[in-house]
């Protein structure tokens, strides 16, 4: 089952925004829009936030495109045993 999406380049990172007040973020790349949901990751990672946020909670200052194919790619390949997810290109971008 494909339900994350992963952001592909820094620039894109700019592009955030909160929908309606709604946990989304969306990450505009070339590639595609990439939507994320914190609220579904936060429960799915039973608040073990250091899966994500390696240097301590809050803005992750490294996230782009090599932070997101290693941490988030990373933690969705099934032998990861963490959270089984999208791991191609057209698992996690999207064309609207």
């Amino acid at each position: 089952m494909k339900w994350i999406l992963v952001p592909v380049v820094l620039a894109g990172f700019a592009g955030v925004a909160f929908a309606n007040g709604k946990d989304f973020m969306e990450f505009r790349n070339s590639k595609g829009t990439v939507i994320f949901s914190h609220a579904k990751h936060e429960k799915l990672a039973s608040g073990e936030c250091n899966y994500c946020h390696e240097n301590g909670v809050g803005a992750i200052r490294s996230f782009g495109k090599a932070y997101a194919h290693r941490v988030c790619i990373g933690c969705h390949e099934a032998e990861a045993g963490k959270m089984e997810g999208p791991t191609t290109c057209e698992g996690c971008h999207m064309s609207r």
